[in-house]
């Protein structure tokens, strides 16, 4: 049984080891961006390559058991995921803070969350501020989320991940 915990304890800091590469990726591709100003789109190639890379982060939880990273890992990046859209991000652009940059500022933290000992279950006080921060920056924009996709849509993101894997 402690070889099974030593082996699971492995692959998942696999995984968040190549869920931060993935992050270091995306935050190469957008640059630098600020909240009060209209940040551009990343081009067409780029914009789906960071769109893969935030799908790709999502699953990278799913094998840690239940705990508040865990749980934070899952909501910033469903909410990344869902607002990395070129409709949201247009007709949302010149709110503040700037959605793109909120995107920008979720992977930063993702980031830092997957740098963590695994052994640590709970937020630092440090940790707890920036994660309730960036709830609050989250909860000032529209709810991405709360969009309803039709089955195509869905097929389609389907069909997309199981290209990309």
């Amino acid at each position: 049984m402690n070889s099974d915990n030593v082996a699971g304890k492995e692959s998942i800091k696999d995984l968040y080891n190549e869920a931060k590469q993935r992050i270091r990726l995306i935050l190469s591709m957008f640059g630098r961006y600020e909240p009060e100003k209209i940040n551009p789109l990343p081009d067409d190639k780029s914009f789906a390559a960071i769109s893969n890379l935030i799908n790709s982060i999502m699953s990278s939880a799913q094998f840690e058991s239940d705990n508040q990273y865990r749980n934070a890992i899952v909501e910033i990046s469903n909410w990344m995921n869902c607002a990395f859209n070129k409709e949201f991000l247009n007709k949302h652009e010149a709110l503040y803070p700037n959605p793109l940059y909120v995107v920008r500022k979720g992977a930063e933290i993702l980031h830092s969350f997957l740098h963590r000992d695994l052994r640590r279950k709970q937020f630092s006080s440090e940790e707890d501020e920036i994660y309730r921060n960036y709830i609050t920056m989250i909860s000032s924009l529209p709810d991405p989320r709360n969009k309803k996709l039709d089955q195509e849509d869905v097929d389609g993101m389907i069909d997309n991940l199981l290209k990309s894997s």
